[in-house]
């Protein structure tokens, strides 16, 4: 479950004011690597809301060899006919 909006706005605004990643993250009782991964995703994209999770994470494969298999497909090519 991702952490509040609320706590992230807070502990990186602590950050920002001058405090470090390890005091930030005491204070607000989150660990170091996560005040770290915050503050590093907020000066690499300047954005702060979770990264999306879960969902689909096998069909961008098939995606990308779409042209392949579709071509496969196409020359009516029978890879398996003398498996049993």
């Amino acid at each position: 479950m991702a952490l509040s909006m609320d706590l992230r706005t807070r502990l990186l605004a602590a950050v920002n004011s001058g405090s470090s990643c390890r005091a930030a993250a005491a204070r607000f009782g989150v660990a170091p690597s996560t005040a770290v991964r915050w503050r590093a995703q907020q000066r690499e994209t300047g954005d702060i809301a979770p990264k999306p999770r879960g969902g689909d994470m096998r069909s961008r494969g098939m995606e990308e060899r779409a042209a392949d298999i579709l071509a496969i497909w196409g020359s009516g090519e029978r890879m398996f006919e003398n498996v049993r």
